[in-house]
């Protein structure tokens, strides 16, 4: 998405920091995000500040928990104003949700965590208000208020009000905000507020000028007309312009508003000269006001615009650094070549025989036109302009562009492949980044593929997608996170894929708006360098896809009636409606609705039976309770005319989500279905008392195959403790200890099972979403452990020896490398190697990492009898939208991002087996 919005090109950056929010800004007045009935008994309202209406159609209200992982809760219909002084009240209409008696505007439904927050943002992204209730929340401003934590009560935060009976809104939730015990909430439908009497000052900006003076005017507002004359005091005070410099003069006056007036203008002279030099500012100070007037804003920026130009090459703009030298100065540069034109303005390229051939210099640069361009590709031009940064894009403003020629030969594009960008952190392509060096510069993609599928943002459903050069997928390694401590660890780090980055296909017209592209398809593009709101994005006029990797994609048919298929499936939180597990009811999902109950039931049976195709087992994690797997059984059976039989036991998941099997009973007989550890125990450091070890305790199901090939066999389905919280914070040493101890419990019952008399002629398969990696997270190889493959000097924590001999295989290792993927997670690693946080729009470097979590871990025996392990694809590859839309799809297509992981098929033949235990 190339930005389609511009600032007035002004550096002046000295106050701005420190500025209050106008009074007149829409605030979040009041929220609450846990109410008498629980998680969902939620409201948001919104007051509109100023004095006259704001249409707030498109706007998103946004949700963060308390590892900075964000998402839309609710987008305001078109049309949606709130008038002056008024209120919007937005409500979670989800089950168990807003229990108020003032009825909300807008209904959402998924809910915003305890500890977590949330902010608002205009259509275009920008946010503009934003509250925190924790230091990782990604919202937030200053210091962030005290999670009201899990009790069920009626009270909620409502900001406080100044003087002027206006909303404060100083920049620090803390001071801005008071709790209110009972919550007094407002619709569009209540009394608005009365905007008390007020005064703010605005910015303003002049171009300096050669020589003379110039006024450079003031507005001071009230927010309503004044019934008597009331006065405020108006001086000014030295920023990088000064006046001893000669820069402007001094003004110190009492303003006068008469009785009726709502502005008056004070004007500050500004001196001109020839002199090259950067943009400059100084502050203007509002004090002592008469009675009965508040000061509602009352710091503003004077700006004195530098229009003296400096003849130089583009490689002189950008610099060797994240920004250029000549930010907010006017510039020359001449006879470059025009490489690509968008829908607000065009990049230029140094021509080959003037490259400085300097690595960290880019010969690019984009020139902001505001509108469609008039220049060509293939045209030589002259522009005159103003250096300007707009959230770390290096750009030319306010540009006076003359055309020298046409038809001229292209600059050579830089070739992106299987080394270039860096892959290694350490060495980057540019210096301190990686794509800086880049930046406006042509680009050629030969062997692209895609990691992620299309985002989403706004009013924009297929967004970017994230892209590498040399033809492998960004996938996890083994090691701790990138920019973690790895002392005392052997393991490694996981180097963060800094190669990776975004592409945003329909920027130049490369594909048509809406194109939706899916993660794994491969592609040839030509393109442009850019920097689009903290993160690098490269935008092509030419995209060739040579595989579209359509979704979705099966696994393939049986191999033959003599097989046994196995397969895995994480069914992400499959929940009843009736809502009885008050501790955490199906996590942040809530419980579903019949309705939305009937549809996820019919979206899984098109993914277990069209993309999976019927396994004769299946192992599911995130299933609530047995009733509800067996709605999922009737619901194949339904579907597909084959005879499943569900099979769960509850454990002591908070949420409530167990591990079961579904068994085609014509196919599959059954010996016994056994919950193992349900008892086991373990002292939680966290408070020191015993408790229970297994959330989720594994599931063992013995039984036969029918029919041709007939042979027994042991499954074990896992879903040990997930890896949220091992990286770091309070509960790390917690976390890490309990999935190391969970493991070391199923590892010594999968030893009891491969040591006792069955395991001669009864192959053993340990399968399930492990939560883990197939290697190390450099704190505990929890598969490692299982498996018997287990490497104390690579973990922190030490087994002193594998407990499973002879080791268990992994049948994913027998899956090509850029398919080695279950779990497609986002990495927020920050403000490193050149991506800023903008706002609360984006954290920094966010990095798609495609995961193995779904495994099968085979013994000796069934390790012979392997025929082949796959995942069928349709749930981490499709863009947000297509998962989104598939809802309402037919056929195969209605499978499309049912769940967060891709199951698998395992397929097992046992020939030398048949009845060999008789």
């Amino acid at each position: 998405m190339m930005p389609m919005r511009r600032a007035a090109g002004m550096a002046l950056c000295l106050f701005a920091a420190a500025l209050p929010a106008l009074a007149a800004d829409l605030t979040i007045s009041n929220f609450r995000v846990r109410g008498p009935s629980g998680g969902n008994d939620e409201f948001v309202e919104l007051h509109n500040g100023s004095p006259s209406a704001l249409d707030v159609g498109g706007y998103t209200l946004l949700g963060s928990n308390d590892s900075g992982t964000t998402g839309t809760r609710a987008t305001l219909p078109s049309g949606t104003s709130i008038a002056p002084g008024c209120y919007l009240l937005l409500t979670n209409g989800a089950s168990s949700g807003y229990s108020g008696s003032v009825g909300g505007d807008v209904i959402y439904k998924t809910g915003i965590t305890d500890t977590g927050g949330l902010a608002i943002a205009d259509a275009g992204g920008t946010v503009l208000d934003q509250v925190g209730l924790s230091g990782g929340s990604a919202y937030g401003e200053g210091t962030r208020l005290a999670s009201l934590g899990s009790t069920n009560a009626d009270r909620s935060y409502a900001r406080i009000s100044n003087a002027a009976g206006l909303v404060q809104d100083t920049g620090d939730n803390a001071a801005d905000f008071s709790l209110q015990s009972p919550s007094v909430s407002h619709n569009a439908g209540s009394s608005c507020s009365d905007l008390g009497l007020g005064v703010s000052v605005a910015d303003a900006v002049i171009n300096e000028g050669d020589s003379g003076t110039t006024a450079l005017d003031f507005s001071l507002t009230l927010s309503k007309p004044a019934s008597s004359p009331v006065q405020v005091r108006f001086r000014t005070a030295d920023g990088a312009a000064t006046v001893a410099d000669g820069d402007y003069d001094a003004v110190d006056q009492v303003v006068t508003f008469a009785a009726g007036d709502t502005v008056q203008k004070v004007t500050v002279t500004v001196h001109g000269d020839t002199k090259i030099e950067p943009d400059e500012d100084f502050a203007v100070q509002l004090s002592e006001p008469s009675s009965g007037l508040a000061i509602a804003r009352g710091e503003a920026i004077g700006g004195i615009l530098n229009d003296d130009a400096a003849q130089v090459e583009i490689f002189q703009i950008q610099g060797n650094g994240d920004s250029s030298p000549f930010t907010g100065q006017p510039v020359i540069t001449r006879n470059n070549i025009v490489t690509s034109v968008g829908p607000a303005g065009f990049t230029m390229q140094t021509p080959d025989r003037r490259d400085d051939h300097v690595r960290l210099t880019s010969n690019g640069v984009y020139v902001f036109t505001g509108s469609a361009p008039t220049v060509k590709v293939g045209d030589a031009v002259d522009v005159r302009a103003r250096v300007a940064e707009y959230y770390g894009l290096t750009e030319l403003t306010g540009a006076s562009i003359s055309v020298l020629s046409s038809g001229n030969r292209l600059p050579q594009p830089v070739l992106f492949g299987r080394n270039l960008p860096s892959t290694d952190p350490a060495n980057l392509s540019c210096g301190t980044t990686n794509f800086e060096c880049f930046e406006g510069m042509r680009i050629l993609i030969v062997n692209g593929i895609v990691d992620r599928g299309n985002q989403r943002y706004g009013n924009d459903p297929f967004a970017e997608v994230f892209v590498s050069a040399g033809g492998s997928r960004s996938l996890r390694s083994q090691g701790v996170t990138f920019g973690l401590p790895a002392s005392d660890i052997h393991s490694g780090v996981w180097d963060g894929n800094p190669e990776v980055f975004e592409m945003d296909a329909d920027a130049l017209g490369a594909v048509p708006t809406g194109t939706g592209i899916n993660g794994g398809a491969r592609f040839i593009a030509e393109g442009v360098m850019s920097y689009s709101f903290g993160d690098y994005d490269f935008q092509p006029t030419m995209l060739h896809i040579l595989d579209a990797n359509t979704m979705p994609r099966p696994v393939h048919d049986q191999r033959g009636p003599d097989g046994l298929r196995v397969g895995n499936l994480n069914m992400l939180r499959l929940c009843d409606t009736d809502g009885d597990n008050s501790t955490y009811e199906c996590g942040d999902e809530g419980t579903p609705t019949a309705d939305e109950l009937q549809l996820k039931l019919q979206r899984l049976s098109a993914y277990i039976g069209g993309v999976l195709k019927l396994p004769d087992v299946l192992g599911a994690e995130e299933v609530e309770n047995l009733p509800v797997l067996e709605q999922l059984a009737a619901q194949l059976n339904s579907d597909y005319g084959v005879h499943y039989s569900a099979h769960l036991v509850d454990g002591h998941d908070p949420s409530g989500i167990d591990v079961g099997f579904l068994v085609q009973d014509d196919r599959v007989q059954i010996a016994s279905v056994s919950q193992l550890g349900y008892d086991a125990t373990w002292v939680d450091p966290g408070t020191g008392q015993s408790a229970y070890l297994h959330d989720r305790p594994p599931l063992l199901l013995e039984g036969t195959k029918l029919g041709k090939g007939s042979f027994s066999f042991r499954l074990m389905v896992v879903h040990p403790k997930s890896l949220i919280g091992v990286d770091g914070g309070a509960d790390a040493t917690r976390n890490r200890l309990k999935r190391f101890n969970g493991a070391v419990d199923i590892a010594q019952r999968v030893q009891a099972l491969q040591t006792d008399a069955k395991s001669a002629f009864e192959p053993l398969v340990v399968l399930g979403d492990f939560n883990a990696y197939p290697f190390t997270d450099g704190w505990t190889d929890v598969v490692g452990a299982i498996a018997g493959t287990y490497d104390d000097s690579a973990n922190l924590l030490d087994l002193g020896g594998n407990i499973v001999k002879p080791a268990l295989w992994n049948a994913v290792q027998s899956v090509a490398p850029n398919d080695r993927y279950s779990f497609l997670f986002t990495q927020q690693l920050g403000e490193i190697q050149g991506y800023q946080r903008t706002g609360s729009f984006d954290s920094g470097r966010d990095v798609p990492v495609a995961q193995v979590l779904d495994q099968a871990l085979l013994d000796r025996l069934a390790q012979r009898c392997f025929r082949g392990f796959e995942y069928g694809r349709g749930n981490l590859d499709a863009p947000d939208q297509t998962q989104d839309d598939a809802a309402g799809e037919t056929g195969l297509r209605k499978a499309i991002g049912v769940s967060d992981h891709d199951g698998f098929v395992l397929d097992l033949a046992c020939p030398g087996l048949a009845h060999g235990h008789h």
